[in-house]
């Protein structure tokens, strides 16, 4: 049995969590998205978890693989790693082999952590998967945008809802623009 670990502020969700979601659910018999929260609403984080959260079960509500848990932020990593390894081993101990896709290996700072920590987690192993966002980007006005929570924000704040509304699917991208902007 493979499970598969997500970790994102996902704040606000946009296509390519999705995509990634989408492809984790065809090659994984378990899904996890840890929403990492600072429990503090700001503009960097507009959405609660539970917003996210709710989000996301609309788009999945379905799907039986799929789990949503909120991983807290903490001022220590060393905190933090332990919370993602209580959550993991609370929860599917008897997995040893865990996929944890990352959408950069360099600068993703819940890989590097997780590296960094690695050792603590001697009861799995960890296949660490790349899903470059290099080439995921949207064309609006002749123009390149990146997909990313951050274009997304900056979208909604400026209430560029034609960009906006193309960075998400648009049934959840209706709901993100009720919620807080």
């Amino acid at each position: 049995m493979t499970l598969w670990l997500f970790i994102g502020r996902l704040n606000p969700p946009h296509l390519w969590h999705l995509s990634i979601i989408d492809k984790a659910l065809v090659e994984n018999d378990r899904v996890i998205v840890l929403i990492w929260s600072k429990n503090l609403i700001d503009e960097q984080n507009p959405l609660s978890y539970e917003e996210i959260k709710e989000l996301l079960l609309e788009k999945y509500s379905d799907n039986l693989k799929l789990q949503i848990i909120e991983l807290r932020d903490d001022r220590s990593d060393l905190v933090w790693i332990y919370s993602i390894y209580r959550i993991i081993f609370e929860n599917w101990n008897k997995i040893k082999d865990i996929n944890l896709y990352w959408w950069d290996f360099k600068n993703d700072s819940a890989y590097n952590t997780i590296k960094k920590y690695e050792n603590h987690f001697n009861n799995f192993k960890f296949n660490y998967i790349e899903n470059s966002r290099s080439n995921s980007f949207i064309n609006y006005n002749w123009k390149e945008y990146p997909i990313s929570s951050t274009n997304l924000r900056k979208a909604l704040n400026d209430w560029d809802i034609k960009l906006a509304s193309k960075f998400c699917e648009q049934k959840m991208f209706e709901k993100i623009k009720t919620l807080k902007f």
